[in-house]
């Protein structure tokens, strides 16, 4: 486990965009490239679920959401992941009510 201060090792990853519902919109991707550099000069919590569709998971994901403007005051980025791809990650969001604006 990395602590305050340590550098994330080198990752990249398909991460779907916040508020997309579908793969496209208006001619944009809802999916974008990740990796330890993503959002510069920001804090990040990464926390990690079994798999998404489970009936515990969205509780604390919405619960992340919830907190989002006291995470952006901190410049501060919450990043979640499974071990389902963007597809399914895409397709749970349209799916669970609180998560379809995440």
């Amino acid at each position: 486990m990395l602590g305050v201060g340590q550098k994330l090792p080198d990752f990249k990853i398909t991460g779907v965009k916040p508020g997309f519902n579908s793969h496209e919109e208006n001619g944009v991707s809802a999916f974008e490239p990740l990796n330890q550099d993503s959002f510069e000069g920001k804090w990040k919590v990464i926390f990690f679920y079994p798999k998404d569709f489970t009936f515990v998971c969205p509780t604390e994901i919405a619960e992340f959401a919830s907190l989002a403007r006291d995470f952006d005051d901190r410049d501060t980025v919450v990043l979640g992941g499974s071990t389902d791809n963007e597809f399914v990650k895409l397709a749970w969001r349209r799916d669970h009510a609180d998560l379809s604006k995440l």
